[in-house]
């Protein structure tokens, strides 16, 4: 079946991707509404009772796990709100299932990982190179979000295809990744102050050294590093913190 982007140059990804957001009935505010509340919920949960209680916060918890549950708590609240409209998907249906619509249906993808890519498992490359589909399609619109620990660092919403998901060229990789094209030309970053509390580490520029020389200061997020200036004395990555934040949440 022929995707949206078919035959498509990649200079004119883009307004393919604007054209499927505006004719889709989620919006990128109503997404990101709900995909604060789901977050905010998710680590105010508890698992036990009385005493027993403990707040999942003070667990480890896989990533894998994490992406679990705020999807399931996202599409919980995204029933409440629209009346049943949409609901969470099972077997074979995306994670958002569009119940007057199907084809506007929506796969969520989480990334706990340090960094904004997203990945899925390594099947998805292989799937697709023997010429086979999977049982669930992986062609259609998708919510990516980037998490570090507790902090939701960016939220996308946009169209993969099959195709776009590129398996690791080692025998033993077990990860599937995307191109910069789909990433900059198909997922729509969804803007906000919540993608300051990201890790300074998402700064370009900020490696692992740095990052431990901004925590001996006591400076761990983004909004810290804009909050202090110029009285930062670092330049460079000033001017990252505010690059970022014009890119992802102005």
């Amino acid at each position: 079946m022929s995707g949206p982007y078919e035959n498509v140059p990649e200079s004119d990804w883009l307004s393919v991707t604007d054209k499927l957001l505006a004719e889709h009935p989620l919006k990128l505010s109503d997404i990101l509404a709900i995909s604060l509340h789901a977050w905010s919920s998710l680590w105010s949960t508890s698992i036990g009772t009385g005493t027993d209680a403990i707040e999942l916060r003070h667990l480890p918890m896989q990533a894998t796990v994490v992406g679990y549950f705020f999807e399931k708590l996202f599409a919980k609240r995204l029933s409440d709100i629209t009346n049943g409209q949409w609901r969470s998907g099972h077997g074979g249906e995306k994670d958002l299932v569009c119940e007057q619509n199907p084809a506007q249906s929506i796969e969520i993808k989480a990334s706990g990982q340090l960094g904004l890519k997203i990945f899925g498992n390594r099947s998805y490359g292989q799937e697709l190179q023997a010429g086979s589909t999977g049982k669930k399609e992986k062609s259609g619109y998708y919510i990516t979000v980037n998490f570090y620990g507790m902090t939701m660092c960016l939220i996308r919403f946009g169209w993969i295809d099959a195709g776009d998901w590129k398996p690791q060229l080692a025998p033993t990789g077990q990860m599937a990744g995307l191109e910069q094209a789909v990433y900059d030309s198909k997922l729509i970053p969804i803007k906000g102050d919540y993608t300051l509390a990201g890790p300074a580490q998402l700064l370009n520029g900020v490696g692992a050294k740095k990052a431990e020389g901004l925590r001996d200061q006591g400076i761990m997020t983004i909004k810290q590093i804009l909050d202090l200036g110029h009285g930062l004395n670092d330049l460079k990555t000033l001017n990252a913190a505010r690059l970022f934040k014009a890119t992802y949440a102005e």
